[in-house]
C-alpha cells in the first residue's frame, strides 16, 4: 500500500495553552468526524519498530485501529486506517477499550466490547504495507487487556468475557497467528478475582485486581499449578488497582490506582512475600487542579531506565526520575488536556508509549488524539559519540565510541528480544583507562531473531546512563519458506531450516487448519497435492523454537 501524507496541525486550538516542562510537541493528530463512545474518540496507543528502523505508532479508535509512520516525528505519515469487524461477521466492532502488544513481527489487538476476539496484524512489510494476518474469537470475544511474556511466548488475557475472575493464556510458541489455548485460570481461589490488567515477565505475573485494591504476585512457571508469591494490599491511598510495570532489574514495580487523587506507587518487590509499607514510595503529578496538586487520575505506567512514564487522565504524559526511590522527582511532562482543571472526571490522556529507540514518545488522549513528543533535555554525563550493531558469522558485534569516562567504572551491555520493552544484561565491559573505543561480541544471538541493543554507562554512584538503542535484523539469506503462488494442484515448498525442527501449517482464512507437518530435515523440498482445496487465499505458517514465519498463498483453478 502506498503511504499517504497525513494532514495534521502542529498546534491545534487545545494545545495553545498547554502546560509542558522539558518536553517538545512534534505533532498532534486529531481526525475530524470520528464517532464517539461515552464521550471519547480514542483509547490506547502502542508502537512498533521495523527491522530497518522505521517507527510505527498504533492508536485505537471507536471503530478503527490506525497505523502511522512517526520515523520523522514532525511529519507523520498514515499507513493504514483499519475498520475493525467482529469476528466471523461483517458488523463493525465498536469499542472504546482497545489494547495492543507485540511479538516478533506481529501486533496483537483486543477490544473490550463486541466480539472482535484476537486480531493479529503482520508488520513484516511495514511501513510499506500492513496486513491483517488473522482474527479469531474461538476462545474469547472480549478482553480488557493483553500482555505477552516474551521469554516464554505466552499471551495473557485479562478481563475476558468468559473468565471474569482470572486470566486466559494462549500459546504463541505453537502458532503465532491462531494460538491454541494454553489454559484458563480462575484467580479468585488464590485471593484474587477480576483481573483488570496483568504484567508477566519470565512466568512471574503481577495481576491488578481492580476493586479488591490489590496486586497479587503469581508464579505461573508450572501451569496449571499456580503459586502466590505475595500481595500488595493495604497500601497508602489505595484505590481501583489498575495496572503496573516492572523495572529492568526486576526490583521495582510502578503501580497506578485509577482513582481520583490516589498517588502513583513505586514498590520494592525483590522480596514479594514480605512487602510492607516501608517498601512503598508514592509520587504524583504536580500540576494544579482547583489549586491543589495530586488530584488527577493516573492510568498506565511504564519504566525505561531511571524514568517512569505515566499517562494521566487530566494531566497528560508525566515523566518522573525514580533513580532514588526515596526522592522521586518530576522530570518532564506534557499536558494533553489543559482545558480541564476541575479534576473530577476520567477524560484526557489514556496511554503513553516510551519504547522507541529514537526516544520519540507517544501519548493518546481520549478527546484530542495522538500526541508525538520528545523529552527536550536528556542531559548525559557521558557522550556516546557512536554506537553500531553488526551481525557477523560469530554473532552480533557491538562497537561504541564515548567521550569523557572519568565519572564511571564500567559498561553494561543490554539486549532486548521484544523491540526494547524489556532489556537483559548480557555482559560487562570494564573501562580501560581513558580509552574511548570499546567492542563486545554477543555470541549467543540467535541468527533468526531480531534484537535491540543498548549500552549502559555505570557511574561511580551506580547511576546508569543509557546509550541510544540499536536494532539488528534477522540474518540475511535465512528465509525459511520459499513457495510459488498462485498454485493450482500441487503445493511446492522449499524449506531452509536453521533449527532442528519446523512445524508447517496450512490454514484457510477462517483459521481452520487444513494440513500440518513436522519437518526434520534441512534443505528439503516438499510437494503436497491440494486438488480438493476451494480456490482462494490460504496462510502457510512455519513455527520453530524462537521464531516463526508466515506467507499468504493463492489457490486457483
Amino acid at each position: 500500500m502506498m503511504k499517504h501524507l497525513l494532514l495534521f496541525l502542529l498546534l491545534p486550538p487545545v494545545t495553545l495553552f498547554a502546560q509542558s516542562y522539558n518536553m517538545t510537541l512534534f505533532a498532534n493528530l486529531d481526525w475530524n468526524g470520528l464517532p464517539t463512545r461515552y464521550g471519547a474518540q480514542y483509547s490506547d496507543c502502542w508502537g512498533y519498530t521495523t527491522e530497518d528502523g522505521h517507527e510505527i505508532a498504533i492508536i485505537g479508535l471507536i471503530e478503527q485501529i490506525r497505523f502511522i509512520d512517526v520515523t520523522d516525528p514532525a511529519s507523520p505519515q498514515s499507513i493504514l486506517h483499519y475498520t475493525v469487524k467482529n469476528a466471523n461477521t461483517n458488523v463493525t466492532n465498536k469499542s472504546l477499550w482497545r489494547d495492543f502488544d507485540t511479538h516478533g513481527h506481529y501486533i496483537y489487538a483486543v477490544a473490550d466490547e463486541g466480539s472482535q476476539g484476537l486480531l493479529v496484524f503482520d508488520m513484516s512489510n511495514a511501513p510499506d504495507t500492513i496486513t491483517v494476518a488473522s482474527q479469531t474469537n474461538t476462545f474469547f470475544n472480549q478482553a480488557h487487556t493483553l500482555f505477552i511474556d516474551q521469554a516464554n511466548e505466552l499471551l495473557y488475557l485479562a478481563g475476558t468475557d468468559n473468565q471474569a475472575n482470572g486470566i486466559k493464556v494462549l500459546d504463541l510458541s505453537q502458532d503465532s497467528l491462531y494460538p491454541p489455548q494454553y489454559g484458563t485460570f480462575p484467580l479468585n481461589i488464590y485471593g484474587g478475582g477480576y483481573t483488570h490488567d496483568i504484567y508477566v515477565r519470565d512466568n512471574i505475573g503481577y495481576a491488578s485486581h481492580g476493586n479488591l485494591h490489590k496486586i497479587n504476585i503469581y508464579d505461573f512457571s508450572n501451569l496449571p499449578t499456580i503459586t502466590v508469591l505475595g500481595a500488595i494490599d493495604n497500601y497508602p491511598e489505595e484505590g481501583y488497582n489498575h495496572s503496573s510495570w516492572l523495572d529492568e532489574n526486576g526490583q521495582y514495580l510502578v503501580m497506578c490506582d485509577e482513582t481520583l487523587g490516589s498517588d502513583v506507587k513505586l514498590i520494592d518487590v525483590s522480596d514479594p512475600g514480605n512487602i510492607s509499607a516501608d517498601d512503598i514510595n508514592t509520587f504524583y503529578s504536580e500540576l494544579l487542579g482547583a489549586g491543589v496538586p495530586g488530584q488527577s487520575v493516573s492510568h498506565n505506567p511504564y519504566i525505561v531506565g531511571d524514568l517512569a512514564y505515566v499517562s494521566y487522565y487530566e494531566d497528560g504524559v508525566q515523566v518522573f526520575n525514580i533513580s532514588d526511590p526515596e526522592n522521586i522527582t518530576s522530570y518532564a511532562y506534557y499536558d494533553t488536556y489543559p482545558g480541564n482543571v476541575q479534576y473530577n472526571g476520567f477524560d484526557g490522556c489514556w496511554g503513553v508509549y516510551p519504547f522507541f529507540p529514537s526516544g520519540t514518545l507517544l501519548g493518546s488522549d481520549m478527546n484530542y488524539g495522538l500526541y508525538i513528543m520528545g523529552i527536550t533535555d536528556l542531559a548525559l554525563d557521558i557522550d556516546f559519540i557512536s554506537f553500531t550493531a553488526t551481525r557477523k558469522k560469530e554473532g552480533v558485534q557491538l562497537d561504541w565510541i564515548v567521550g569523557d569516562v572519568s565519572n564511571g567504572n564500567k559498561f553494561e551491555v543490554k539486549r532486548s528480544a521484544d523491540g526494547g520493552l524489556n532489556f537483559e544484561t548480557i555482559g560487562l565491559v570494564d573501562l580501560k583507562g581513558l580509552q574511548s573505543k570499546y567492542t563486545f561480541l554477543d555470541q549467543n544471538a540467535t541468527p533468526r531473531q531480531r534484537y535491540t541493543y543498548r549500552i549502559d554507562f555505570v557511574e561511580f554512584d551506580n547511576r546508569r546512563v543509557a546509550s541510544p538503542a540499536r536494532n539488528i535484523t534477522a540474518g540475511i539469506g535465512e528465509t525459511t519458506l520459499k513457495v510459488v503462488s498462485p498454485i493450482s494442484s500441487t503445493l511446492i515448498v522449499d524449506v531452509r531450516k536453521p533449527v532442528e525442527e519446523i512445524k508447517l501449517g496450512l490454514y484457510d482464512m477462517e483459521g481452520k487448519l487444513i494440513w500440518s507437518e513436522n519437518i526434520m530435515e534441512p534443505g528439503i523440498r516438499i510437494e503436497r497435492n491440494i486438488d480438493g482445496l476451494i480456490p482462494g487465499q490460504y496462510m502457510l505458517t512455519a513455527n520453530w523454537p524462537g521464531g516463526n514465519e508466515s506467507t499468504l498463498i493463492q489457490v486457483v483453478n
